[in-house]
C-alpha cells in the first residue's frame, strides 16, 4: 500500500520512469521487512497433532501425542511468580487425560458412597484428601480390569510408572496438556481478557460449577483454568534449568514441608493464579481439602 502511494501518483503525475524502479524497490525493501519482522507478543503454536477422544471407563478421555514444551513462565514475564521461574524445556511421553474433573457423581458411584442429585452429579467431587484421590485411582483402576499404579511402601504412596491403571498427572503432565500446544499465558492467548468464556473464577463464581461449563482448550480439556484446584502427583519442589524428560518430582518431601502441587486455579482467585504456569502447594496432611482432581492413564503401549 505505501508503495502503490509513492510510486503511482509519481508515474502517472510526473511522468518519470524512475518512479517505477523506485516504486519496487520500495515493494522489495518493504516485503524484506515484513518477512524478517518478529511479534511483540507469540501467539498460540498451531496445533499439528490432533489428540483423540476415546471412551475409558467412566470418563471421556483425550489420547495426547507425547512431545516437548517449554514449562514454566519466561524471565520477562513480569506479572508471573517467582516460583513459577526458571522457564526449561520438558519432555513427555505420550498419555491419555480425561476431558473433565472427576465428578461428584462418578466419585460417589466408584467409593460406593450414596447418590447424588442430577445437578449435584454434575459437580467437581471436592472436599477430596490427595490420599482420597490415590485412592480413587485404585479403586477404579481395579473395578476396570487394569493394574493399579499406586501401593504403599514404608508408610508412603509409590507410583508404579509401567502400570495401566488410572492415575493422577504428573505437574508435567498437567502443563502440558492445559498448555494444548500453546505458548502464551493462557491457553487461549496472553490477556485475560476472555477469560470468562473459559474458566469460573473469582470475578464469576463463589462455589465450584458443573464441570465442562465453559469452553475447552485446543484439546478439548474444560476446566483447565478455574473452577477448582487439581491435586497432581508431585511432591513440590523449585525449578531448576536443566531440560528433563517425564519428571515425576522427589521422591520425598524436604523435612517439614510436606507439600504436594495443585494446579489450574479455582472460583476464588484472581486471573493471576490462573494461567497455564501457576503453581500452588498444599500441605499433604489428612485434614487438608477442598480440591478435586482429573485421572490420567497409560494404555499398554504396542511392541513391534
Amino acid at each position: 500500500m505505501l508503495g502503490t502511494g509513492i510510486g503511482l501518483p509519481g508515474f502517472l503525475y510526473l511522468h518519470s520512469p524512475a518512479w517505477v524502479v523506485l516504486w519496487g524497490a520500495l515493494l522489495a525493501a518493504l516485503w524484506r521487512l515484513a518477512h524478517d519482522a518478529e511479534t511483540v507478543f507469540e501467539e498460540a503454536n498451531p496445533v499439528t497433532t490432533r489428540p483423540q477422544r476415546v471412551r475409558d471407563g467412566p470418563f471421556v478421555m483425550m489420547d495426547l501425542p507425547g512431545g516437548s514444551f517449554l514449562m514454566g513462565s519466561p524471565d520477562t514475564d513480569d506479572m508471573a511468580y517467582d516460583n513459577e521461574k526458571p522457564q526449561h524445556q520438558v519432555t513427555v511421553s505420550g498419555f491419555r487425560i480425561a476431558v473433565t474433573l472427576v465428578t461428584a457423581g462418578v466419585y460417589q458411584e466408584v467409593m460406593q458412597k450414596e447418590a447424588l442429585a442430577e445437578f449435584e452429579a454434575r459437580l467437581p467431587a471436592v472436599n477430596v484428601r490427595w490420599d482420597d484421590a490415590i485412592a480413587f485411582c485404585n479403586k477404579l483402576s481395579e473395578r476396570e480390569g487394569y493394574r493399579p499404579c499406586y501401593r504403599r511402601k514404608f508408610g508412603r504412596w509409590v507410583c508404579d510408572w509401567r502400570a495401566d491403571g488410572y492415575r493422577l498427572p504428573t505437574e508435567a503432565e498437567w502443563e502440558y496438556a492445559c498448555r494444548a500446544g500453546t505458548v502464551t499465558r493462557y491457553s487461549f492467548g496472553h490477556e485475560h481478557a476472555k477469560i470468562d468464556a473459559y474458566a469460573w473464577f473469582a470475578a464469576n463464581a463463589s462455589e465450584p460449577q458443573p464441570v465442562a461449563s465453559k469452553q475447552p482448550n485446543l484439546w478439548g480439556l474444560y476446566d483447565m483454568h478455574g473452577n477448582v484446584w487439581e491435586w497432581c502427583w508431585n511432591w513440590y519442589e523449585p525449578y531448576a534449568v536443566q531440560a528433563v524428560t517425564d519428571p515425576y518430582g522427589p521422591k520425598n518431601p524436604r523435612r517439614g514441608r510436606e507439600w504436594r502441587v495443585v494446579r489450574g486455579g479455582s472460583f476464588g482467585f484472581a486471573p493471576g493464579s490462573l494461567c497455564s504456569a501457576a503453581r500452588s502447594i498444599v500441605r499433604s496432611e489428612p485434614g487438608v481439602r477442598y480440591r478435586g482432581f482429573r485421572c490420567v492413564r497409560v494404555p499398554p503401549q504396542r511392541i513391534e
